[in-house]
């Protein structure tokens, strides 16, 4: 029986070593800083993690490579280990690899990154089966979008379409910030007899361009004019958000009265103004609706519990099976 115990306990112990042993460690690196050389030997993988603060910028990681054939794999939780199997970004050009992640990719967030550069070898391309050295660089870079406007801190002038859209963007940097999206135009028939309106606002943090009957934000009022946002709105977020000016107004032939039911004739091409003001809030005053602790903390902090418990578990079992 005791023979029987000792192998139970040597399988349980060479079992439980494995897994804690058999995951790479990750080594961390800063965005903006080259780091390196590192050396992959071939057909194996190294992997690195970085924490990504800005959510209005796209993110590029590079591998420059002076030895080998390196492909790039980068992933955010749950995958920690990024191959050519997981749901990941790539890239695995010849040489170096530059690999730009999209802020407006809806997968992209501030956070932890993790990175995995595979040694490539095969006897069918020119480096053989070399290991791999290279430096890795991981940036913050600035973003254009092909189609809106960013009017982050700006005040900017439009003209109204009736019944018809206008699109802008705008970035929220950080959690602690509180941000008043404003759109201004002549609502006084008395002032504007004849180029007078009630447009509509709409503010969206993940559709491009929103509608009236979207999921949104929105003034639904011809009085309130401006939309706030702060960290205590459960669905107030860093990131990039939309904003839709929509030409509200009245079919002429529903429109008795042009004094006071805002005509789609006078609404069409009306003047506007649109502003988006964003303040500081002291870290005393802001109350943030997101966990404090990442994703990868909580992964670690997991980890570390787990292995605790494992051993006390494989302690007491061992003990037991010992003493029967």
């Amino acid at each position: 029986m005791n023979k029987i115990a000792v192998i139970v306990c040597f399988i349980l112990y060479t079992s439980f070593n494995e897994v804690n042993t058999s995951s790479p460690k990750h080594i961390s690196v800063e965005v903006g800083k080259e780091t390196g050389p590192y050396e992959v030997k071939c057909d194996y993988f190294k992997y690195f993690q970085v924490e990504v603060t800005d959510p209005c910028k796209d993110l590029r990681v590079q591998v420059i490579q002076s030895q080998g054939e390196p492909d790039l794999y980068v992933s955010r939780f749950p995958v920690l280990y990024p191959t050519e199997r997981s749901l990941a970004w790539s890239s695995y050009d010849w040489g170096h690899e530059n690999l730009t992640i999209s802020t407006w990719d809806p997968n992209f967030e501030a956070g932890t990154y993790y990175i995995g550069v595979h040694a490539f070898c095969s006897e069918e391309v020119h480096t053989g089966n070399q290991d791999t050295i290279f430096t890795l660089l991981v940036e913050s870079i600035a973003v254009e979008h092909p189609e809106l406007e960013d009017v982050s801190g700006r005040t900017i002038q439009g003209n109204l379409i009736a019944e018809g859209y206008h699109y802008y963007r705008f970035c929220v940097p950080k959690e602690c910030v509180s941000v008043n999206v404003r759109l201004d135009n002549c609502m006084d028939a008395s002032e504007c007899p004849t180029s007078y309106s009630y447009p509509e606002l709409l503010v969206s943090s993940s559709i491009p361009k929103p509608t009236i009957k979207d999921h949104a934000w929105k003034l639904a009022s011809v009085v309130r004019r401006t939309i706030s946002l702060d960290p205590s709105d459960p669905n107030f977020q860093t990131g990039h958000y939309y904003v839709g000016v929509y030409g509200w107004c009245t079919p002429d032939d529903h429109c008795p009265d042009k004094s006071t039911c805002g005509p789609c004739e006078y609404a069409n091409n009306t003047v506007y103004s649109l502003s988006v003001e964003m303040n500081d809030i002291l870290p005393q005053h802001c109350t943030t609706n997101t966990v404090v602790c990442s994703i990868s903390a909580a992964h670690t902090l997991c980890q570390n519990v787990l292995s605790v418990v494992l051993t006390l578990l494989f302690v007491s079992f061992s003990k037991l099976i010992c003493f029967l």
